[in-house]
């Protein structure tokens, strides 16, 4: 059984992403869901790879 935690939080906008910036990896969260988050490199094709998501997620 898979343990969800899910904390209540009003939406201020629905269009906006999270990103956490690290030393080693980013990782970028563009909805609530665990599939909604995913980790990126931090070097350039990674930083492409974080844009093209984003573009597509819209």
């Amino acid at each position: 059984m898979k343990n969800e935690k899910h904390i209540a939080m009003e939406i201020i906008n629905p269009h906006a992403a999270g990103i956490d910036i690290g030393s080693r990896s980013h990782f970028v969260a563009v909805g609530q869901y665990d599939d909604d988050v995913r980790e990126f490199g931090v070097y350039n094709e990674d930083l492409k790879a974080i844009s093209d998501w984003l573009k597509e997620s819209q």
